[in-house]
């Protein structure tokens, strides 16, 4: 079940499982975007639990993941 749903300007882009998956298109999402978002700001990261279809997810700080 995947774990992580990453969305741009609430939209979401990628769906990942995992912390390194993250951080991993963290990186290239900065990389193709170092002109008008460099520190991804327009990034969310949603975590996606067990109960998510009925909690509707939790919201992560980026900052844990651009380490």
């Amino acid at each position: 079940m995947p774990k992580y749903d990453l969305l741009v300007d609430g939209e979401r882009k990628a769906r990942v499982d995992s912390e390194q998956k993250v951080r991993d298109w963290l990186v290239g999402y900065r990389e193709e975007h170092a002109e008008d978002d460099p520190s991804a700001a327009h990034v969310q990261i949603l975590w996606r639990g067990r109960f998510s279809w009925l909690t509707g997810g939790r919201l992560e700080p980026r900052e844990q993941f651009l380490s």
